[in-house]
């Protein structure tokens, strides 16, 4: 707690510092950006616990309608301060994975933090360097090319702000309300409930299954199903060969696709 509060002291002025000098965002407006990171942060860690997935852009979408309140047809100030929160809410969550795994393997969290903190360093260093690379104008942006799903989303809320909340298709205000309210309903019933809590869906799950592509969440169901099958008939090969393998499918992919991209704008491949 002591590095907590530290951490809050030194870097929250210059955080809101940043805000006001780039964007020039109202003093107050970015001490309310800092002040809203901190439950935005709760939410994500908890949406990672249950999930395994940090909903980040729909975090950052509360952020958004907030501002969207205090500074109408504001953009700048919409976007950056969802940016600060949604930023500070997605740290939060790959922090705690990062320290679950190292828990798993008997890591020194001082350690593991201090390694996550000087990598945020270096991967602003090769992160900034490579998007500049692949996308040297913003105009490529939401584009067959780089369709950028998640940034559409956040500069659809944006401009919807900018307009006003009545510009919004009415079924879709409705959706908005209907969400919330089976949102609350559910954490209740889960209070109420505690012994049943196995048999209530999860207000997280359901909003991630909203919210993200359909292959993807299918595809995350029958991952979950799978596992769960093995840690029930072979446990021990679940948590020796399943879970690693996967992992490595995926984090290769991840990287196979930045590869190509890069050989693509360099004129290498077609």
């Amino acid at each position: 707690m002591s590095w907590f509060v530290a951490g809050i002291l030194i870097l929250s002025p210059v955080v809101i510092f940043l805000e006001a000098y780039i964007f020039h965002i109202k003093w107050w407006m970015g001490v309310v950006s800092v002040a809203m990171s901190f439950f935005i942060a709760i939410v994500a860690c908890r949406a990672t616990g249950e999930t395994d997935t940090t909903p980040t852009g729909a975090l950052g979408k509360i952020t958004q309608i907030t501002f969207g309140a205090l500074d109408p047809g504001n953009m700048t100030t919409n976007l950056m301060t969802a940016n600060v929160t949604g930023g500070v809410g997605l740290h939060s969550a790959d922090l705690l994975t990062v320290l679950k795994t190292g828990y798993l393997l008997k890591a020194d969290p001082k350690q593991q933090f201090w390694s996550q903190f000087f990598g945020v360093l270096a991967g602003s260093c090769f992160v900034v360097p490579a998007y500049r690379l692949l996308i040297p104008t913003a105009d490529l942006l939401g584009t067959d090319k780089w369709p950028a799903p998640g940034a559409q989303t956040w500069k659809g809320v944006a401009e919807l702000l900018a307009k006003g909340f009545h510009t919004l298709h009415p079924t879709a205000q409705w959706a908005l309300f209907i969400g919330a309210g089976l949102g609350i309903v559910l954490v209740l019933l889960e209070k109420a409930f505690p012994k049943q809590r196995a048999y209530i869906p999860s207000a997280t799950g359901l909003g991630l299954a909203f919210t993200t592509p359909a292959n993807n969440t299918v595809s995350m169901f029958l991952g979950s199903l799978i596992a769960l099958l093995l840690e029930r008939k072979r446990p021990e090969l679940a948590d020796k060969a399943v879970v690693p393998v996967s992992s490595g499918f995926i984090a290769g992919e991840s990287l196979i696709g930045v590869l190509l991209a890069v050989l693509v704008v360099l004129g290498i491949m077609r």
